[in-house]
C-alpha cells in the first residue's frame, strides 16, 4: 500500500518515487516492506535548478513513523531520479510494539506537562478531530498555541519502535516550543525536542533566565495606515547599522531608504495584502512583525515603532544610555535585519514553495495556501532571559518567533594604583537549580553596582588560601566592607562568592584560571552581593599589586547591550529557521534533532556570509558576537575559534566532533556546528578564489554568491537527521544541480582538507562520538570525471589539498598534495615560535617527516612557496 498525503500536489511523482526506492532497497538498507507504504509531505519545485524536491514519510498500518522522512529530487525535463537521502526504518514491521493505544490523548497532555514541569493543564478541551489519531485541544494552561496531538511511531536507540502520541507545547514564557513524544500505552515521556533554538553566551553554563507570565490580551493594537498613496512603500526610510555592517563595534548607522528586494518583497515590507500601499505604519508587515517585549508576556500586542504616514524610521540612539531610552532605534534595526535576512536568501531559494516565512504568499502555487500566516514575530529587550537569543520555527503555517535579550556590559574600573583603568569584566548568572532554565538569583551588576577598596582573598588554607575553598569556618574580618579577589579553582564559583558574602563582602572578583574568559554559574538562592570574572592576565595583575601592598579602590558598572544592534546573531537566528524549514521539507521542523546535527553550523554561516566586506581576506578572523561579548572585531565573539582559513587560528578538523563534550555528557550543539561553519567558510574562500568576491548579496555573481546558492540548495537536499557526511554529500549534489558538477573537485579539497574527506564517516548521526575523520580526495575516476585540474586553484594560499597524517603523532607525519608544489619550504615551529624542523624540496606525492626526535606538545607546520601559504598545527604525543 502506498498512501499519499492529503495535501494535493500539481505533479504525481507517486510511480518515480515508488521504483526508484524499489531499485535501491539495497542502497538503502531497507526490505521490500519498509517502502510499502509512505506519504508525500512536502513538494518543493525549483525555478534555479528546475528541480522537484519530494519529501516523504514512512508509515506502518496508516501511523507515521516519526522523522523516517526521505528527500527524493527529481528533474523536471525527464522525471529522472538525480539525488536522494534515505530516513526510512529498516524492517520496521518487526521493531513496532503496538497498534492501539490504551492512553487517552488528553491524558498525553498531562503527562508532558508534567514532565517538562509546566505545571498542571486546566480546562482541556478538544477543539477538533481531523482523522483518525489526529487532534487538536485547546492550550489548557500550559501553551501559548493550541496543542495539536498526533498518534505516530517513536524509533528508539535500542531499535525498537514504540507507538506514541506526539504533541507540541508552546511554553509560556516562549523560550520552548516543546515537541514531545508521549509513550501512547504507559504515558511515559520518550524522547522531546525543542522548536526554540537557544544559542546560549557560552557552552559552560546556560546564560538565559525565565519569568513565567500570563499573557495579556488587552492591550492596543498596532496602528492601521489606511491606504491613500499608491506607492507609499517606496519611500519607507529606516536609520540601521546597515549590511555589511555587523554591529556598532563594526560601524555606523546609515539612513536608508527603500531597502526592500522587489523580487522577495514586491510591495514593500509594511504590506500583507498584495497590493500596492502599505496596511501598517509600525514596524509590521509581510515578513516581520518587530516588537517590544520588556514585560516577557510574549504576545503579539508589543510597542512597535511608529514610522508615521511617510514611514520614517529614524529614531535617536545613545549606547551609553539604559536600552530601554533607545527602544524605537533598536526594534527598527531588527525589523530591517529580519526583512533584509528573507529578502537576501530569497534569492537563493529560499522563497514561498521552500516555505519561507510570510503572512502572504504573493507567488501561487499548488498549496501555497498552507504556507501563510506565518511571518517572523520578532521579540526586542525580551525580558524573558538575559546573554542569549533564541529562534522557534514551528511548521508550515505557523508563526515562528525570534526572541533577542538584553547581554551584561560588566566594567571594572579601577580608581587608585598602577592599574587605574576602566576593563571588560563578565557578571556571574547564578539561578536557582544552576541549569540556567530556572529563575536568575545572585545581585547583577547593572541593578547593584558597587564600589569598595579590594582585599586578596586568605581562606587559612595552607595550600591555596586565595581559592576561597576553605571549609574550616574560620571568620575572616578582613573581608567585611570589601571586594574581594579570588583564584577560580578547586570548589565552585557559588561556595567562593557564599564565603565572601558571609564573612561581609560586599562584592567579589573571580581570577580566571585559564586563558580567556569565563561566566560564572551555579545553584543559589541565597547570594545578595554582586560578583564578576576577569581574564587570567589582568586577575594576576590585581593580584600582584594587591601583594604588593597597593591599595586599590575598583567600582562595578554596567548599562546593558541591545542584541538587537549585533546583526550576525539575529542573521544566527533567522539562520535557524531557514535550515528548519529546508532539511525534511516545510512541514517537519523536527529533522535537526540528532547529536551530529548541524544547525548552528549553517546559521553561523548565514551571519558571516552576510556581514562580509571587501577589505576581507580569507585569514581575516571573522568571530560570532564580539560586540555583545566587548571583543575588538578581529575576536571570537561566542565561539571557540573565530573563522578563518588559516588552520594555526582555527585547528578544527571533523575529528573535533568528539571534543564537544558538556560536563553533563550532552553534547555542545555550537561546538558541533561551529566545526561545520568552518568547513562552509573554507568553501566560501575557496570559490572566491575561483570566482572573485561580489558585494552584491542578491544579484552578484562571485564565488561567496555561489557559495549561499550551494548553501540552499543543500539545506533542501540534506537527509533528515543527517551529519556532516550527508551534509557533505548534499552540498556536493548541489553544485551537480545548479552549475553542473564544475566545482566537485574544489569542494572535495576544501572538505579533505578538514578530514571530511571521501573515506570519512560519521557513524551514527545520533552520536557525536563514532566519528572517522579521512582527508583523502575521491578515486582517481572519480576526479577524472569530474575534471579536476580545471578547477585547481593554487593561487587561493590556505585552501590546498593539502593531507597531513597522522595528526596527533609520535613517530612521523605524511604530507601529500594532489598537485605538485616546485621549491617548496617545509618548516616546523615549537609553540614558542622556535624553528625545529627545515627542508627546501619540490613536493609531489608524498613527504614523509620523522618526528621521533620531537618533545611531545603542539607545533606548527608551515609550507611555503612564491604562491603557498600553507599552516596547519601539529600534535606531538
Amino acid at each position: 500500500m502506498i498512501s499519499l498525503s492529503l495535501i494535493s500536489f500539481g505533479q504525481n511523482y507517486k510511480s518515480v518515487i515508488k521504483t526508484h526506492l524499489t531499485n535501491n532497497l539495497e542502497k538503502f538498507n531497507l526490505l521490500q516492506s519498509d517502502i510499502d507504504e509512505w506519504k508525500i509531505t512536502n513538494q518543493v519545485y525549483s525555478d534555479k535548478t528546475k528541480i522537484t524536491h519530494v519529501y516523504i514519510q514512512q508509515l506502518y498500518k496508516g501511523i507515521p513513523v516519526f522523522n523516517a522522512v526521505s528527500n527524493i529530487s527529481i528533474r523536471e525535463s525527464d522525471n529522472e531520479v538525480i539525488f536522494s537521502g534515505n530516513s526510512f526504518i529498516k524492517n520496521l514491521a518487526l521493531k513496532v510494539n503496538k497498534l492501539t493505544p490504551t492512553l487517552k490523548p488528553e491524558i498525553a497532555i498531562t503527562q508532558a506537562a508534567s514532565a517538562l514541569h509546566l505545571g498542571t493543564p486546566n480546562g482541556i478541551q478538544l477543539l477538533e478531530e481531523k482523522e483518525y489519531g489526529n487532534y487538536l485541544f485547546s492550550k489548557s494552561g500550559v501553551s501559548q498555541e493550541k496543542i495539536p496531538v498526533e498518534l505516530v511511531f517513536q524509533p528508539l536507540e535500542d531499535g525498537t519502535v514504540k507507538l506514541s502520541w506526539l504533541l507540541n507545547i508552546h511554553q509560556l514564557d516562549g523560550i520552548h516550543w516543546w515537541n514531545v513524544r508521549i509513550d501512547a500505552n504507559s504515558g511515559v515521556l520518550l524522547q522531546k525536542n525543542d522548536w526554540g533554538v537557544s544559542c546560549n553566551f557560552d557552552i559552560e553554563t546556560g546564560n538565559h533566565s525565565h519569568d513565567y507570565k500570563v499573557k495579556e490580551e488587552n492591550k492596543q493594537s498596532p496602528l492601521i495606515l489606511i491606504k491613500k498613496n499608491k506607492s507609499l512603500f517606496e519611500v519607507e526610510t529606516y536609520n540601521v547599522f546597515a549590511l555589511p555592517v555587523e554591529s556598532p563595534n563594526h560601524g555606523s548607522r546609515t539612513l536608508l531608504s527603500a531597502p526592500h528586494n522587489t523580487n522577495a518583497s514586491p510591495f514593500g515590507w509594511h504590506d500583507v495584502d498584495g497590493i500596492i500601499g502599505a496596511e501598517y505604519t509600525t514596524t509590521r508587515g509581510n515578513n516581520v512583525y518587530a516588537q517590544l517585549d520588556d514585560d516577557g508576556f510574549n504576545d503579539t500586542f508589543g510597542d512597535s515603532p511608529d514610522g508615521g504616514s511617510g514611514l520614517v524610521f529614524d529614531f535617536r540612539l545613545n549606547l551609553d544610555n539604559a536600552p530601554l531610552s533607545y527602544k524605537n532605534a533598536a526594534i527598527t534595526n531588527l525589523f530591517y535585519m529580519s526583512n533584509a535576512m528573507h529578502d537576501i536568501w530569497y534569492q537563493y531559494g529560499f522563497d514561498e514553495p521552500s516555505g519561507n516565512f510570510q503572512a502572504k504568499n504573493y507567488k501561487t502555487f499548488e498549496g501555497s495556501e498552507l504556507g501563510q500566516e506565518d511571518e517572523v514575530i520578532a521579540d526586542a529587550q525580551d525580558s524573558g532571559g538575559k546573554n542569549n537569543a533564541n529562534f522557534a520555527t514551528p511548521p508550515n503555517g505557523f508563526k515562528p518567533r525570534m526572541q533577542m535579550f538584553l547581554w551584561d556590559n560588566t566594567s571594572l574600573i579601577i580608581n587608585s594604583g598602577s592599574l587605574a583603568g576602566k576593563y571588560s569584566a563578565i557578571d556571574a548568572n547564578f539561578t536557582e537549580d544552576g541549569t540556567g532554565d530556572t529563575d536568575s538569583t545572585g545581585a547583577p551588576v547593572a541593578t547593584n553596582p558597587v564600589t569598595a577598596d579590594l582585599v586578596l582573598m586568605n581562606d587559612g588554607d595552607r595550600t591555596n588560601p586565595t581559592e576561597g575553598c576553605s571549609t574550616s569556618g574560620l571568620s575572616l574580618p578582613s573581608l567585611a566592607g570589601k571586594i574581594v579577589v579570588i583564584r577560580r579553582g578547586n570548589c565552585s564559583f557559588v561556595s567562593k562568592v557564599q564565603l565572601a558574602q558571609d564573612n561581609n563582602a560586599v562584592g567579589v572578583i573571580i581570577v580566571n584560571n585559564d586563558a580567556g574568559t569565563v561566566r560564572m554559574g551555579g545553584a543559589t538562592t541565597t547570594i545578595s552581593i554582586p560578583s564578576v570574572s576577569v581574564t587570567q592576565e589582568l586577575g594576576e595583575q590585581i593580584i600582584a599589586a594587591l601583594q604588593n601592598s597597593e591599595v586599590m579602590n575598583v567600582k562595578f558598572s554596567g548599562v546593558d547591550l541591545d542584541g538587537s544592534f549585533e546583526n550576525g546573531i539575529i542573521a544566527h537566528e533567522y539562520g535557524h529557521g531557514i535550515s528548519n524549514r529546508l532539511i525534511g521539507g516545510a512541514s517537519n521542523s523536527n529533522c535537526m534533532n540528532n547529536d551530529e546535527q548541524l544547525g548552528e553550523g549553517w546559521s553561523d554561516y548565514f551571519a558571516v556570509a552576510i556581514t562580509m566586506k571587501s577589505e576581507h581576506t580569507e585569514t581575516t578572523s571573522r568571530g560570532i558576537g564580539t560586540y555583545i561579548t566587548g571583543e575588538p572585531v578581529n575576536g571570537r565573539g561566542i565561539r571557540r575559534y573565530p573563522y578563518t582559513t588559516d588552520m594555526a587560528v582555527n585547528p578544527f578538523t571533523f575529528n573535533n566532533v568528539k571534543d564537544q563534550e558538556l560536563g553533563d555528557l550532552s553534547v555542545s550543539v555550537h561546538g558541533v556546528g561551529s566545526i561545520w561553519a568552518t568547513m562552509l567558510w573554507d568553501l566560501n574562500w575557496k570559490m572566491i578564489g575561483i570566482y572573485g568576491f561580489d558585494p552584491d548579496m542578491y544579484n552578484g555573481t562571485g564565488g561567496n554568491n555561489k557559495t549561499m546558492a550551494l548553501v540552499i540548495e543543500g539545506l533542501k537536499l540534506t537527509p533528515c537527521s543527517s551529519g556532516f557526511v550527508g551534509a557533505r554529500d548534499a552540498i556536493l549534489a548541489a553544485d551537480q544541480t545548479l552549475y553542473g558538477g564544475v566545482n566537485q573537485c574544489a569542494i572535495w579539497e576544501v572538505f579533505a582538507r578538514r578530514g571530511l574527506g571521501y573515506s570519512a564517516s560519521s557513524g551514527d548521526p545520533s552520536s557525536f562520538r563514532d566519528q572517522v575523520e579521512a582527508f583523502d580526495m575521491p578515486p582517481e575516476e572519480i576526479l577524472s570525471a569530474a575534471a579536476c585540474n580545471s578547477t585547481l586553484n593554487l593561487n587561493n594560499e590556505s585552501l590546498k589539498a593539502f593531507k597531513v597524517y597522522p595528526n596527533p603523532t609520535n613517530s612521523y607525519i605524511n604530507i601529500s598534495l594532489v598537485n605538485e608544489i616546485k621549491n617548496a619550504t617545509i618548516a616546523i615551529y615549537d609553540i614558542n615560535g622556535r624553528q625545529v624542523y627545515f627542508k627546501k624540496s619540490d613536493l609531489k606525492g608524498t613527504e614523509i617527516i620523522n618526528t621521533e626526535i620531537l618533545s611531545n606538545g603542539i607545533y606548527i607546520l608551515k609550507i611555503n612557496n612564491t604562491e603557498v601559504n600553507y599552516s596547519e598545527k601539529l600534535i606531538i604525543n
